[in-house]
């Protein structure tokens, strides 16, 4: 027996509010933050952090409200028209409009369910002179609904918004209230009015404002909230010498084979813990290397100049990281070549989305061998809208690249969970179906031999990987991301300043915008997330865009001209907080 590995994987994203991944104690170096007052601090900071992607995403989901319903409103005169009627009974969010007059009150129109006398409900606004108004959340049929409206010419088109999409992320988490402190949506064991003397004895407590809204969003840590298995239940991967059948070897240690990939398999026994088994398996010539199979969370024309810069109705407002990386001048370089094709190892990606299906040249389900590639977590939508989102469609994000084609490889579950095999079965695939970049937003601290071949059979295939560092705060190395085949990739906020959920290490190649990123979700949906795993996407775009322009380059030249390129931050030169620094769309692709 030559040794035993292991393998698991970090909260590539920590901070995903919306599928109740939170960091807790156990997660916190406490030889880094030993006190106790440190490590209520260091929660309370992600929860901050976690609150502002929250609040951020419900005002991204009322702009996208305010332009269904400037478009819709464009489209009707005083009569009931058929087509609006239609749109609005297949809108997943507007359950009824009507259009009223300001001056005699009279209702002109309505489609679908909308209360009488909608206008003395609508008592919000931002400032007397906005257009817009909004009325506090009310119940109807068990359902949290609000009303808002748009005035114009003297008429207000008034709208019943169903609020299920923002309960289905914030009832696990935090509690929504209204401007008089009523409960709205949310889980709590508060009194509904949130007294100054309970929000001061929860020290990890914070609160945050809805913009324009009058509602208020609060989060505080959970600290029975359990975490994961570190590996899966029973199972160990087995490496065997040529020799070896692996189906007899495995009836013969009274194991079933559940997966295999070569002399490599998967085997499984629920009445032993793992390493109980390879305990008994230590004096076994046969076997070459054994490691648990842990666990894993996640943590545009052919044209080579762009005919304009993006239309995407979020571009201009929220999508401040692709400005950051200056990209509408590497735009007019390339806006990424049909050739070039990027992985997202991931938790699949949603095929329905409307802004990236047409990106999606192909998918692989790691766990069940097939096509069934489609996202049930929403992880993987999110870090694939980030590298493709289709652009200049006049609709939601604009992607990193306008053309190269996405792989679909499914690797983590409902959960965002995965394990050792399946992520590098993963590789292996990507790289035997043309991928020429793999984004690995995933990890953990510990090494994987069955990983590590996955990724050097991917690197000496030239294909570039990008992996996320992690969402820990500490220096321990996370693999994938720390292997030298690997390109590292840190996190940075708006001002350019290391997230402080980022690890940091001298694995650190470069950094990356990871905080407040807006992208694709499931059901045709667009939320905020934070973290490494938004970091990582960024680099693996910008590697598609410097492959379509510069298709000669190798993998190392082109690590190498991403970490020559990027803008030193921190202390002078290489460091372990920034590496060579942030990442530079324009610097990067100047001839």
């Amino acid at each position: 027996m030559k040794g035993i590995f292991r393998l698991s994987v970090f909260f590539s994203f920590a901070l995903l509010i919306l599928i109740g991944i939170w960091f807790r104690s156990a997660h916190i170096n406490h030889q880094a933050y030993p006190g106790q007052e440190e490590v209520l601090s260091q929660q309370k900071a992600f929860n901050e952090q976690q609150a502002e992607d929250l609040t951020m995403t419900i005002d991204l989901f009322i702009q996208q409200i305010k332009n269904d319903m400037i478009r819709l409103s464009d489209k009707h005169d005083t009569n009931i028209n058929d087509s609006l009627k239609q749109e609005v009974t297949a809108h997943r969010h507007i359950d009824g409009m009507a259009q009223i007059d300001l001056e005699t009150n009279d209702e002109l129109f309505k489609v679908g369910t909308v209360p009488d006398n909608p206008m003395e409900k609508l008592t919000t606004s931002k400032t007397s002179h906005d257009e817009w108004r909004y009325s506090k959340p009310y119940e109807e049929n068990g359902i949290q609904k609000f009303l808002m409206s748009i005035e114009r010419h003297q008429k207000a088109l008034v709208a019943e918004v169903d609020m299920t999409f923002i309960e289905s992320f914030v009832k696990d988490l935090a509690t929504l209230a209204d401007s008089q402190g009523n409960f709205v949506i949310g889980h709590t064991d508060k009194d509904v009015t949130f007294s100054d003397e309970e929000l001061d004895g929860d020290e990890t407590l914070v609160k945050k404002e809805v913009t324009g809204l009058d509602w208020t969003l609060f989060m505080s840590s959970d600290e029975e909230r359990k975490m994961k298995d570190e590996y899966k239940k029973g199972e160990v991967i087995v490496m065997l010498k040529e020799e070896e059948n692996i189906e007899e070897w495995a009836e013969a240690h009274d194991v079933y084979v559940i997966d295999k990939m070569g002399q490599t398999a998967v085997v499984r026994d629920l009445t032993t813990d793992a390493f109980d088994l390879m305990r008994n398996w230590e004096e076994d010539e046969s076997v070459i290397y054994m490691e648990p199979n842990y666990t894993f969370e996640k943590q545009a024309n052919s044209e080579s100049r762009a005919s304009a810069l993006p239309n995407d109705e979020f571009y201009d407002n929220y999508q401040w990281n692709l400005k950051q990386m200056e990209l509408e001048n590497a735009w007019f370089e390339t806006t990424g070549e049909e050739e070039i094709i990027t992985a997202v190892l991931d938790s699949g990606i949603d095929a329905e989305h409307t802004d990236i299906q047409d990106r999606i040249h192909d998918g692989f389900n790691a766990f069940e061998n097939n096509k069934a590639f489609a996202d049930e977590n929403g992880h993987g939508t999110h870090v694939a809208g980030i590298i493709g989102a289709v652009t200049n469609n006049n609709f939601g994000i604009a992607g990193i690249t306008w053309n190269s084609p996405l792989l679909a490889v499914k690797v983590l579950d409902a959960d965002a969970i995965g394990n050792a095999f399946a992520i590098a079965d993963g590789i292996r695939w990507a790289t035997d179906n043309g991928a020429k970049v793999i984004n690995l937003s995933l990890g953990d601290e510990h090494h994987s031999e069955v990983m590590y071949e996955a990724v050097k059979y991917a690197h000496d295939h030239d294909v570039a990987l990008i992996a996320a560092t992690g969402n820990e705060n500490v220096d321990t190395p996370m693999y994938p991301a720390a292997y030298e085949e690997v390109l590292a990739v840190g996190s940075i906020n708006e001002n350019s300043e290391r997230s402080f959920f980022s690890n940091f290490g001298h694995h650190v190649d470069v950094t990356a915008p990871g905080e407040h990123i807006p992208s694709t979700f499931m059901n045709n949906q667009y939320v905020m997330m934070s973290g490494t795993s938004m970091a990582a996407p960024h680099v693996s775009g910008l590697v598609a865009l410097l492959r379509s322009a510069q298709p000669e380059l190798t993998n190392e030249e082109v690590y190498e001209k991403i970490r020559l390129s990027a803008t030193d931050l921190g202390p002078d030169g290489v460091d372990p907080y920034y590496g060579y620094g942030k990442i530079d769309a324009s610097r990067l692709l100047e001839k």
